[in-house]
């Protein structure tokens, strides 16, 4: 039976030693707690390490949870996620559960609730994964086509490319077969992840805005559906090698 992988991040040291030595996670499941201190070092985590639960502070300098968790839903949708603050704010509240994380604390976390917390989400990936398991066998033996399912996702894809949360699991259910098949049959078809393919078609249709239009860098950022101008221009930069300005100024 597989263990599980958990990712804690808080700016103070303290809080994160307390999480980490307060919490039973033998009995939890889980061999690995990753730590970091900031939202952009989370980033980097996440994009090394499978992480299966995130569990994150919301007020960060340098970056909140809540904007760690908008990277998650784009990037890591299977991510589940706990938030806690010292703050009893319900606008926090409300966001956090309109982005759909699994709980929601506040400071001091009752390490016996967190635990019940991490328990139970342990419990739904495992009914998740039985779910998935045996939806994929059943499309085995069904001998589906392929190449038909992934054309339809790329369609949907390109009609969608501005909604910012592209999930995997909708797309599945877009076309009727389950997420891990889609992901298997996606990257045999065309050779890259179903998550790297779609931020190659927001590049890709940024690229063409920044060269036809005038359109400002935020409005191209929001059109091809990314939540932030600043993760977007890093994005460009790294499969471009040109900031958005940069590849504009080139094609004028």
């Amino acid at each position: 039976m597989r263990r599980f992988h958990v990712l804690i991040t808080d700016d103070e040291e303290l809080a994160i030693l307390g999480l980490e030595e307060g919490i039973d996670w033998e009995s939890l499941e889980v061999e690995k707690v990753y730590k970091c201190h900031s939202k952009d070092t989370a980033i980097r985590m996440l994009e090394r390490y499978p992480v299966d639960i995130m569990i994150t502070d919301i007020e960060m300098p340098n970056g909140s949870g809540l904007e760690l968790i908008r990277w998650v839903r784009e990037q890591r949708p299977g991510i589940h996620a706990v938030f806690y603050t010292g703050h009893a704010d319900f606008s926090y509240a409300q966001e956090a559960l309109r982005l759909g994380v699994d709980d929601y604390l506040l400071k001091p976390v009752p390490y016996d609730e967190l635990e019940e917390i991490v328990r139970k989400i342990i419990k739904k990936i495992r009914v998740e994964e039985k779910t998935v398991d045996l939806s994929e066998l059943a499309e085995d033996c069904a001998d589906e086509d392929a190449g038909a399912v992934v054309d339809q996702v790329k369609k949907l894809i390109a009609e969608n490319l501005s909604v910012g949360n592209l999930q995997r699991d909708e797309l599945a259910a877009m076309v009727h077969v389950s997420p891990g098949h889609l992901s298997r049959i996606f990257k045999k078809e065309t050779g890259m992840s179903l998550s790297d393919y779609i931020m190659k078609k927001r590049i890709a249709v940024a690229k063409q805005l920044l060269a036809k239009t005038s359109l400002s860098v935020t409005s191209i950022t929001q059109r091809v559906g990314i939540s932030y101008s600043s993760y977007f221009t890093r994005i460009f930069k790294e499969q471009t090698g040109m900031t958005p300005q940069e590849y504009r100024q080139s094609h004028r």
